[in-house]
Order: structure tokens, then sequence, then C-alpha cells
């Protein structure tokens, strides 16, 4: 194969399935054109001129026998190899112009140079040669140029897809029945043009049954599948220079040729040319976006307000359990403690005991109250310490000697008799301060005889404590003092340090601590959700569980209502978001593959058709989850205001205080919208992924062998 011969073929052939089998197209073609020449390929129509066209095109493969190039096997090309080819080296002159109705004729002509990322200089020098080619002066001045395809007469719209084929300076120009159609004067100027273009030294290719090329440059005629050579002139125009052979394609062609700014600008254009597709797919993308917020920050709102309830002193996740009558009597009062310490859906059980203790007051001061408080034994680690909001302190300090205890803020405001204390007090200062107590003793005849003194030291501060509890003893401490109230006997007693702050050294606390004692057993889920089965299977048991989950049932219901039946509902909100993406996308292809087809003709990669449908797509997506947010965010405002609302006027009905964490049921919407971002675009580009991707491998072929 030389270097001199631009295209050689031997032995090609081609055939098309039909309903009676394959169908023979070509069979069996030889034909060398050198550089520089005029090649004219009559026949009739059907005989296969335009399916020789494309194969020199490098627009149809399905062909057998050998194809080189400029010396190279075409066979040896990737897909992405042809469409470099293509770019760099051939024009195109179809048969009905193929201009872009929605670009002026000055825009098709120009079309090939966005493709080729010129430089602007050059670009425009290279616009201004090609209309100066395409149109006369008086032409020109008129403003052809900026008329619409359809505005235009046949040799103009044939002139200018002859302007847009040369802009480039291409090796070879394929015309595929440039003049049909055409009046008289038309073809002529077609034809001037065209001659011009191969005395500048380009190999003109063309296909024609029209006798106006039938004296020019070399014929020959394609008759039933094979290719006849009738003579002619051989005149040859060498090019200045050979051009240089394209480079492989990067990554395939999927890595965009075009830049950022003229992708970006491509998709835009995109979408203001296919309103309708985009205005369905953002009213899916805001429907669908809202939905999901509104349902995450129910969902969310609806955690808050259990965590915030527990803050506030509730115990949402734990149940009490009282002693059975049969157990009453055994050592172990809770035999059932071990077995539920290994259930799944418990994190804890821990016994405990309640009682009440006299505060006289602060100790060293003459003032003494002389309350009683409620109060429960907490033990080392205990479950309730991690329930604990501390504004001050910790917990106990298991070594101390003192005896100690952790106070809440109402408590201290109470005792110390605190004015106006809020969010600024200064709770640390507590910390240290010691409290004077008494344990009461009891005769025979159940009548008080006197009381044990005793002085607490406040190791921490608490915002809250549970239900009533006022403060809170370390476990051992308590049960030691309840068997001072238990005892009748008066032999008891607490083996304190003279300043009654602590423990006596050496102290042997077990005829004080070893007795059965636990009155209540606090069984910790693990999941809210599990605390009322748990409570039927123990109330199965013979037990009577307490909770505090009766008061927020409202809260499980609302929760399992919206997993219930709104992600399902969401489920099928992204399905129908996703099937409208997808649906829209393939009718938008399949109205625009014509375009599509003749864009990658024109040097478009198929990496520059995914990005611009990608960039279009996410554009939308970014424009309808904004809408959505902002939508979402005015639904969930008017609807706190007006369970806020609600809540005020149940509260002046009742007379009792309004419901103050009501406006945590929704969490704010921007809150949780980046997550929400981040899966919306992975459902949408899960939606389009395929038929983008079909979409950037548009078969110019068969595109044009359908239209």
């Amino acid at each position: 194969m030389t270097t001199e011969n631009l295209i050689e073929l031997r032995g090609l052939g081609r055939r098309f399935a039909g309903p009676q089998g394959a169908v023979s197209v070509l069979d069996g073609i030889d034909l060398t054109i050198p550089r520089g020449t005029f090649t004219v390929i009559r026949g009739q129509s059907g005989a296969g001129k335009t399916t020789l066209l494309r194969i020199l095109g490098l627009l149809d493969a399905g062909h057998d026998g050998s194809f080189h190039m400029a010396g190279t096997d075409v066979a040896a090309l990737s897909d992405a190899d042809r469409d470099e080819w293509r770019m760099a080296g051939i024009g195109f002159v179809f048969q009905d112009g193929r201009l872009l109705p929605h670009l002026s004729l000055g825009e098709n002509i120009a079309m090939p140079l966005v493709f080729a990322r010129m430089d602007k200089a050059e670009a425009t020098d290279r616009r201004a040669e090609a209309v100066d080619f395409a149109f006369r002066p008086e032409e020109i001045a008129a403003g052809v140029c900026d008329l619409s395809p359809a505005a235009a007469s046949g040799g103009q719209r044939q002139r200018a897809a002859l302007a847009r084929a040369m802009i480039r300076q291409p090796a070879l120009i394929l015309a595929d029945e440039p003049t049909a159609s055409l009046d008289e004067a038309s073809k002529q100027q077609v034809l001037a043009r065209m001659q011009a273009l191969h005395r500048a030294g380009a190999t003109v290719v063309v296909v024609s049954h029209d006798d106006i090329f039938f004296d020019i440059g070399r014929q020959f005629v394609l008759q039933e599948g094979r290719l006849h050579d009738l003579g002619g002139s051989s005149e040859t125009h060498l090019p200045p220079s050979l051009p240089p052979k394209p480079e492989p394609a990067t990554l395939g062609g999927w890595w965009p040729r075009l830049g950022a700014e003229r992708l970006i600008l491509g998709a835009w254009r995109d979408l203001m040319r296919r309103p309708l597709f985009a205005l369905l797919t953002l009213i899916a993308l805001v429907a669908g976006t809202a939905q999901v917020s509104i349902f995450t920050s129910l969902v969310a709102g609806l955690d808050a307000f259990t965590e915030q309830t527990i803050a506030d002193g509730s115990r949402l996740t734990r149940l009490t359990l009282k002693p059975r009558k049969a157990d009453m009597a055994k050592d172990d009062r809770f035999p059932v403690q071990s077995e539920l310490a290994q259930a799944p859906d418990v994190s804890a059980t821990t016994a405990r005991r309640a009682t009440t203790l006299t505060i006289l007051g602060e100790a060293g001061t003459t003032e003494a109250k002389g309350r009683p408080f409620p109060t429960l034994g907490l033990h080392p680690d205990d479950p309730e310490l991690a329930l604990f909001r501390f504004v001050a302190g910790q917990g106990f300090a298991m070594a101390a000697s003192d005896l100690q205890m952790i106070a809440t803020t109402d408590f201290l405001v109470d005792v110390f008799g605190l004015p106006d204390a809020g969010e600024g007090t200064e709770w640390q200062g507590f910390v240290g301060k010691r409290l004077a107590a008494q344990v009461p003793r009891f005769g025979r005849t159940g009548k008080q005889v006197g009381a044990e003194p005793l002085v607490l030291t406040i190791s921490g501060v608490i915002l809250k404590g549970e239900g009533d509890r006022q403060f809170y003893l370390p476990n051992q401490v308590l049960v030691a003092l309840d068997a001072i109230k238990r005892d009748r006997t008066g032999k008891l007693a607490l083996p304190l340090t003279p300043d009654h702050m602590g423990w006596m050294p050496g102290a042997d606390l077990s005829g004080l601590t070893d007795w059965p004692w636990q009155d209540m057993l606090h069984v910790y889920l693990r999941d809210i959700d599990r605390v009322v089965p748990r409570i039927a299977d123990l109330s199965r048991q013979g037990f009577r569980p307490e909770a505090e989950i009766w008061k927020y049932l409202w809260v499980l219901d609302l929760k399992s209502a919206a997993f219930g039946i709104v992600a399902p509902l969401l489920a099928l909100v992204s399905g129908v978001v996703a099937l409208v993406l997808f649906t829209n996308i393939v009718i938008s292809a399949r109205l625009r593959e014509g375009e599509l087809a003749l864009s990658r003709v024109l040097g478009m990669r198929r990496g520059d058709v995914l990005a611009t449908e990608v960039i279009g797509i996410l554009t939308l997506t970014g424009a309808g989850m904004l809408a959505g947010f902002a939508l979402a965010d005015r639904l969930t405002s008017a609807l706190m205001a007006h369970l806020g609302e609600n809540a005020r006027v149940a509260a002046d009905l009742s007379g009792e205080a309004a419901n103050q964490r009501i406006d945590l049921l929704f969490q704010p919407i921007w809150t949780h919208a980046p997550i929400i971002a981040f899966a919306t675009l992975l459902v949408v580009l899960v939606a389009v992924l395929w038929p983008t991707l079909r979409i950037a491998r548009t078969d110019p072929a068969r595109v044009f062998a359908r239209n």
C-alpha cells in the first residue's frame, strides 16, 4: 500500500439482512483513489452508492474485504479511532444537506470548528473563508448567514453544507448526490465550488446519477453490486503537504474533546431547546426531593423529640418491674434478671431501691428545713449515669471516703434558695458543697425514736433527674441508710466518722447491706420500638411492668406510620422520578438522533455527548433539588406553626403547660439536605446511566440509514 493512494479497496462486499435472507449490495469491489483526484461514482437509485460512500467515510464497518486509508488498515481502527479519523480528515456533503434547523446557516457552517477546539482568531478566519467560498458577496451583504435553513433556498443550503465540509480543510470530501433537487443554476454553483476544492488539493469523491458530473474526473458506474471503470480525466492536484495521521482516541473516545465552558454552554442550549423534557424532569425532581426531605425531617424530629424527652428526665427505653408475689420471700427477688440480661433487645438490667432522705440544709448553717426528698441508689458504671446531662462535676468517685450525691439543678435551687437560676448559672461552684441530712430511727412500735445525722458531699450536678428524683446516692449508701430505717432493735449503727461525712476506715458494712433490699428491677432496652413488645412478654410472665412510654406512644405510632406508609410511598416516588428521567432521555434522544448522529460525524466525541447530557441532567437535578428543599422547608414550617398553635390551645383548655418539645417534631430541612442531595444524585445517575451511554454511542450509519 502506498501513501500516494488515499483509498484502496480490495474485494469489498456488503450484505444486509432481508426477509428472505442476506441481500448483497456490494460485491467484490476493487477501487484505488489517489490523493488529489476527483472521482465520480454513477449509478441509479438503490444501486448502493450511498452504502459505498458511508464505508469510505468510516461510517459503516460491517463490510467484507480490505480497506486501507492513507496506508492504514481501517479494520484495525476502533470505533473511537474512526471518529478521530473522520474529524481530522473527512468532510461530508449529504444529499439533503443535513443542516440543523435551530441554527442559522452561518452557525451550521462553523459547527466543525466547535468540535475542533480551534483558536478563536483562527476559527473566525476559517468561518469567513468558508462563507466567502459558499456565498456571493451580495448574498453575504443581504445576511444569508443569519438565515435559518428553512428560510434559505435549496442552493444556499447545499452550498452551506459544502462550506461546512471544507471548513477544516479535510483531505477527503465525500458528497452524496450534492445536486439532487437543485435547479440548473444552483447545480453549477455547487459544481464550481467542488472543483475549487479539488484544485486546492482535496481528494473529492462524488456519488451521483446527475449528468452534470459525468465529464469531470475519473468515472465509475455501480451496477448490481459491482464497480465498473468508465475512464475519464485523472487530473491530480496534490495538497502542499500530507496531513498527519490522527492520534489514537483518548480513553476510547470517552474523554471529552470540548472544554468545560463549551460543554456547559452546550448542555444549557440543549435544555432550552427541550422545554418539555426540562419541565417534566424538574417537576419530578422537585416532588421527589420535597417528599424525601419532609419524611427525613419528620423521622429525625421524632428521634430528636425522643432524645430530648429522655434528656429532660424521662426514661422511654426503661421498664420498671416490681417483684412478683411468688418471689417476695426469696433472697433473689428477680430470678428473671439473668435471663433478661442475655436477651438481644436488652442493653442492661439493674436491681434498685428507692427511698426518701431528709435534707436539713447546707452543712454548717443553723437553718434546718428538714424536708424529705425522693432518691435512688446508683451502682458503679450504672446505665443511668450515661443518661444524665452533667452541667458540673461528674459521677461518684468510688474510691472516695466521703458520702457523695449527684444533685439536680432544681434540687439546688430549692435547697439553696437560688433566685432566677437559668442557663447562665455557674453550677460548678456547687461541686464540693456539703448538705446536712438525717436518717430517722424507729422503735418496735413503729414510732420515730431518733435520727442519725450525716453529711453528703455534692460530686456532680445534672439538669434533670428521672421522674420526681431530686438527687442520687451510691447504692451502698442508700441500702445502708434504709437498713437503719428498717431496724427496730436499735442494734444497727452507721459506722461514720465523727464529722458524719464518710465511713470509718475499715468499716464493715455487710450487716447494713446484706439483706433483700431489691424492690425494683430496671430493664434498659436497646431500641424504643422494643419497649411495647417487651412489656407484653413480661406481662405474660406475671409482672406488671411500668413504663413512661405510654405517655409518648403517639411518637412510636407516628414513626411507625412514617416508615410503614411514607417510606413505601417515597420508594414509589423515587421509582417514578427515575422512570420519568429514563423515559424522557430515551424519547428526547430518539427525537434528536439525527442531530446527534450529525454531530458525531462532524467531530463530536462520544465523551462530549455523554458529558453534555450528564451536565444538563445534573443542572436540572440541582435546580430541582433546591426548589424541592425550599418547598419542603416552607411546608414543614407551616406544619410546625400549626402544631404549635394546637398545643397552645390544648394547654389553655386543660390548664397545663404547653409541650415545649413540640417544635422538635420537624428538624430543619437544610440540616439533612447534603445527604438527601447525595442520595438523589445517585438515583439520578443510576436512572440516566444506560440511556446516556446509549446516546453517546449513537451510530451515525444506522441513523442515516433510517433517515
